[in-house]
């Protein structure tokens, strides 16, 4: 399946009017604000959206997947 993030076409609809809207780190009641908790920080999880269709997909940086995985991984046992 292709993505969005990667191909800069909406795997819905086939649109090629894809927009990158990136997260935040800090919540300020704004709702672009996108971001995943780890522990008293967050990390960005940036938005692709089509605008054709209104598809979207979200999707973490590879900078902070291994800070991401070792917070959670221990959080869940």
């Amino acid at each position: 399946r292709s993505c969005m993030k990667k191909t800069g076409i909406c795997p819905k609809c086939g649109g090629t009017d894809v927009l990158r809207i990136p997260g935040g780190t800090v919540c300020l009641g704004d709702s672009s604000q996108n971001f995943v908790a780890v522990g008293l920080s967050s990390v960005p999880v940036d938005r692709y959206v089509c605008c054709c269709c209104g598809f979207s997909e979200e999707w973490l940086r590879e900078s902070d997947l291994k800070k991401v995985k070792k917070y959670w991984a221990e959080t869940a046992q």
